[in-house]
Parts: structure tokens; sequence; C-alpha cells
């Protein structure tokens, strides 16, 4: 190789790295704590809702828990996976985010209109 074939040589150029912005750290990390209370609360009060209906029996109290989840937990978990899978469209993501809050809800409404 000579000296001037060596110096006009093409550098490969590494992929930039995709960067968001979210604010100051202090109040991304204080996002992302409040949504890991929300999410252990949700948890808490579903596992409440389940041991008691072990305890009674009463099949309105496990369906009440599977709705709770379904309105906050679920969606908060569903948001930070797929906006962290390359390639998922913004429309699907807000799509089963709306859909498990539609269900859920729809379970806590059939619990409490359930005249049995």
């Amino acid at each position: 190789m000579t000296g001037a074939l060596a110096g006009s040589a093409a550098v490969p150029t590494l992929p930039t790295l995709q960067t968001t912005t979210g604010g100051s750290p202090t109040v991304v990390l204080l996002v992302f704590a409040a949504l890991f209370v929300a999410v252990v609360l949700s948890l808490y009060l579903a596992r409440r809702l389940y041991d008691g209906y072990r305890d009674s029996g009463g099949r309105r109290r496990l369906l009440l828990g599977v709705g709770l989840v379904l309105v906050t937990t679920v969606p908060i978990l569903l948001r930070l996976l797929l906006s962290n899978v390359p390639g998922t469209d913004p429309t699907v993501r807000s799509l089963a985010v709306t859909a498990s809050q539609l269900v859920g809800l729809l379970v806590v409404l059939g619990v409490i209109y359930d005249r049995r």
C-alpha cells in the first residue's frame, strides 16, 4: 500500500444512536419513581382483593382485582414495553393501552352492576 492510498481510505462511520429528550434527570427519575409506585400500589390492591376472594370465595372481588390491574398496571407496562420495541407504531401502542383500559373498565362496571 502506498502512502497516498492509505491517507485517502474512507473510515467507516458508526451508526448514530437515537436520542430523546425528557427533561432534567431529576424530572425523569421522579416520573419513573411515580410509575413504579403506581404499579406497586395497583398490584398490592389486586393482591388484597385476591386474598379476599380466596377467603370468601366471592367472584366479584377477583374480577374487581383483574379490572383494576387492566386499568392501571397493564397500560403502564404496555407503554414502557412497546415504546422500547423498535418499529412499533405509536398507533398500535395507543390502541393496546386503550383496549386494556376499556376492558378493565368494563370488568369493573360488570362487577358494580352485577345483580347476582
